[in-house]
């Protein structure tokens, strides 16, 4: 394996000096992201406790010892005084993307992907299976820092795994899941949020991770342990409204809603798919359709195809096509009270349940 190149050098050094330098500011904790262990260590307090914050629900759990499959180093340039490189020696690589209101970029053999945001970044090495971060000035890493952590470079490392990211909402009921695809204000969140409020599990209302399982079905994974609801919509949720917290983001319409400290046992990791529901709002009532193929291909496509970085290949094309053709998909029509949910989604599994049966 070819060494680093220097501003990698330079980038593992800063967080060694900062690591070094400040063991009182360092947490670490060990979690399992699709069954794949994970260190993440990160040199900061404030900026530790809030990217800990969204991946709470997938502590590894009992002996925690192994290999991680994955490392992820961060530090704080301002709690630190540990300069971020990314002045000397420029870490912006040849080929780069808009994406997030920040640069993705990856070298020419893309062993290295990039993601800047202001003047903070991070840097996933695929070959060593690290991403090392920087942030700085109080800057985040994404412009999603405190709801959806690093989505972008850890998006890249699930594709290497061949697991699909989704733009995507995943809710569980009974050991198993209904994914519920669809653009922004198509009522993911709002639907994800009343439904774990009503006995549901939640695994995600953004992103989550899409495999295939080893008996041919498919699995969805969470990735957060976050929902971000837009104010008119918090208002609906008189119980948990109050426990919103701004993200502190100059124009962020969506304060954050900590779900795995709302609900602590209603937050599951994995669960096979035995759902797709598509999601229509502002209609009269609450009810259930079925839904044709063609139209759930085009719900994923509408969302995940220009919303997920990186865009799905052929592979994962294919996994999407094949999803849609094995497991069932309904159209649920939101209508204005949200306690119509949970009976509707119900129905929704008890029908597919019966498709299942021989």
């Amino acid at each position: 394996m070819t060494e680093p190149p220097e501003p990698m050098r330079k980038m593992d050094s800063g967080f060694a000096d900062a690591l070094g330098g400040h063991p009182a500011l360092v947490q670490e904790a060990v979690y399992a992201f699709a069954g794949r262990s994970v260190r993440l260590r990160v040199v900061g307090s404030g900026f530790g406790q809030r990217t800990h914050r969204a991946f709470a629900h997938l502590l590894a759990q009992g002996n925690s010892n192994g290999q991680p499959v994955l490392r992820i180093d961060l530090w704080d340039e301002t709690e630190t005084a540990i300069p971020c490189p990314i002045d000397a020696g420029s870490i912006d690589f040849d080929r780069q993307w808009v994406a997030a209101g920040g640069t993705l970029a990856a070298s020419p053999d893309g062993r290295y992907v990039s993601f800047r945001f202001q003047d903070s970044i991070a840097v996933l090495d695929r070959h060593r299976q690290r991403i090392l971060g920087c942030r700085r000035n109080g800057s985040g890493l994404s412009g999603g820092e405190y709801s959806k952590p690093l989505v972008l470079l850890l998006s890249v490392w699930y594709h290497d795994r061949s697991m699909q990211v989704l733009h995507a909402g995943l809710i569980a009921r009974g050991g198993v899941g209904v994914l519920l695809p669809g653009e922004s204000g198509t009522g993911k969140s709002t639907t994800c949020v009343a439904s774990i409020g009503q006995g549901f599990e939640y695994l995600g209302d953004d992103f989550v991770g899409l495999e295939h399982s080893a008996d041919g079905g498919f699995l969805g994974h969470s990735l957060f342990s976050t929902a971000c609801l837009a104010r008119k919509d918090l208002s609906r949720f008189r119980g948990i409204g109050q426990r919103a917290v701004e993200d502190g983001a100059p124009g962020e319409e969506k304060p954050i809603l900590f779900l795995s400290e709302i609900y602590p046992d209603r937050l599951r990791a994995t669960v096979p798919i035995r759902a797709v529901v598509l999601l229509r709002v502002g209609c009269e009532r609450t009810e259930i359709h079925p839904a044709r193929r063609p139209e759930a291909m085009r719900g994923f496509a509408a969302s995940t195809l220009h919303t997920v970085v990186p865009r799905p290949g052929r592979e994962a094309l294919r996994m999407i096509g094949a999803l849609v053709e094995q497991v069932p998909a309904w159209w649920l029509l939101l209508g204005p009270e949200l306690n119509d949910l949970a009976p509707s989604i119900n129905q929704i599994l008890t029908q597919a349940a019966g498709r299942d049966a021989p």
